[in-house]
């Protein structure tokens, strides 16, 4: 009986040790970032600056130079480039002579193009078409196209919304009264759209201060983008940071929507993540914010915007932040397995060049890739070719025909990358893809469809 005793008493203490040691470990909960040292807390993409920590998987998918290459002019009368007709022709069929922007996305078996700030013929059909002529609204200057094209070919067959005269329409987001519910004048665009369960939502940017607008709203539409119904605020206020957004299925069971900020800090901001439950999209209810990244990889979602925390920053040389995201694309590539972020980046510096910059991440969170340009203005053949060069006292010859009138003195530019996922091409096995998407010049005010090829880097 001692000896069965003396065991107990034994096994007790161990246990009690045991407790105590368990009891005396620190806390394994993620903790917000900037509170505490990094070895002990979830890691913020925002210390994944083009020269900070980087994933050698990510790093493997690889530009292939030179093959970022203009397939064609996707809207006006004329491909300035050719001088020979578009395959649109948008001003003789729909009135329209030029726009920017294009995010495109699917919906109900079409691939819906989304315009900014439209220019309509004076006339069309004889009737008056400009932007105090009913039917169209001084309010709203955008337009929607859709495509049921499969293939590229030379390019593609958009055949626009109209109004009542036939002409491009403006899409306009009525309130319950059917009254407008926002504007969408100039820098006041339809961002990006997704189909959730069958119905089409939008995200439109309006309140249009400084630089961009400032605040996104959510509208449904029942019938193929010919109405809009507001149905919530999705980013407003001092800290709204999903004025440009891309939006992607995360095949996981969530809608994820990469977004930056607009008002003055358009084009100057680092990229924020966010996502809901798939098929929640009539409400904001179920929206969550990319807080942190443990360093297990797995991401911290916090319910309010204001927990939103930088995936991460651009920088010039030597290490100094330089944030320069507005719009930008995002897609999953099935041939080469990665999430790719495209967006216009004015940083020059040796290592990247101004232009469409491109990182790669194996989930919507990161980490990261250091960011490669697949598209410079100046050495891929933007600049005199399709994008026009400014003629000044530095350039006092005109090196092309290319300008919009009375804007010769005005450079283009290159902005507004976004994919046209449907087209995508590629080989799994041998991890190399071609993708295609939207690129806007400025002037001439259009924009024209592009392709890159990326591939893994061999060893």
């Amino acid at each position: 009986m001692k000896k069965i005793r003396a065991l107990y008493f034994l096994i007790a203490a161990l246990l009690l040790l045991l407790a105590c040691n368990l009891m005396s470990r620190p806390a394994t909960n993620p903790t917000p970032l900037g509170s505490s040292p990094a070895e002990t807390s979830p890691t913020s993409a925002n210390s994944q600056t083009t020269s900070g920590m980087q994933s050698k998987a990510l790093a493997a998918i690889q530009y292939v130079p030179g093959s970022s290459q203009k397939i064609c002019q996707l809207v006006g009368e004329t491909d300035r480039e050719f001088n020979q007709p578009t395959a649109n022709q948008t001003e003789s069929r729909y009135g329209l002579v030029g726009d920017d922007l294009g995010y495109s996305f699917e919906s109900n078996g079409k691939l819906f193009f989304l315009f900014g700030d439209s220019s309509p013929t004076s006339t069309f059909n004889g009737k008056p078409n400009l932007g105090k002529d009913p039917p169209r609204d001084p309010d709203d200057n955008d337009a929607i196209a859709f495509t049921t094209d499969t293939s590229l070919n030379l390019c593609i067959k958009l055949n626009f919304i109209t109004d009542s005269i036939d002409a491009y329409k403006n899409p306009v987001v009525l309130n319950a009264q059917g009254q407008l519910a926002i504007t969408l004048r100039a820098f006041e665009i339809p961002i990006a759209g997704i189909n959730d369960n069958g119905k089409m939502y939008v995200i439109f940017a309006t309140d249009h201060v400084g630089a961009f607008s400032t605040r996104t709203v959510v509208g449904g539409s029942d019938d193929d983008a010919n109405t809009f119904h507001y149905l919530y605020d999705f980013s407003k206020g001092s800290d709204a940071k999903f004025i440009n957004v891309a939006i992607a299925n995360g095949n996981d069971g969530y809608l994820y929507f990469w977004g930056t900020q607009g008002g003055n800090l358009y084009r100057k901001s680092p990229p924020f993540l966010a996502r809901k439950p798939i098929g929640s999209m009539n409400s904001l209810t179920g929206i969550e914010y990319l807080h942190a990244v443990n360093p297990n990889g797995s991401p911290v979602f916090m319910p309010n915007e204001s927990d939103a925390m930088p995936l991460f920053h651009d920088d010039l040389q030597g290490q100094q932040v330089s944030d320069c995201m507005g719009e930008l694309g995002v897609n999953w590539n099935p041939f080469v397995k990665r999430w790719i972020v495209l967006y216009n980046c004015l940083n020059d510096t040796p290592a990247n060049p101004r232009g469409i910059y491109m990182r790669t991440a194996l989930q919507p969170w990161g980490p990261w890739s250091a960011a490669q340009t697949i598209f410079s203005p100046v050495m891929d053949g933007g600049y005199c070719h399709f994008i026009h060069r400014a003629v000044s006292a530095q350039n006092p010859t005109a090196c092309d025909n290319l300008s919009d009138p009375g804007r010769v003195d005005v450079n283009g530019g290159d902005y507004a990358p976004y994919f046209i996922s449907r087209f995508t091409t590629g080989d799994a096995a041998g991890a190399t893809s071609t993708f295609y998407y939207t690129l806007s010049t400025w002037n001439p005010y259009t924009e024209v469809i592009m392709k890159t090829t990326i591939q893994a880097q061999t060893p």
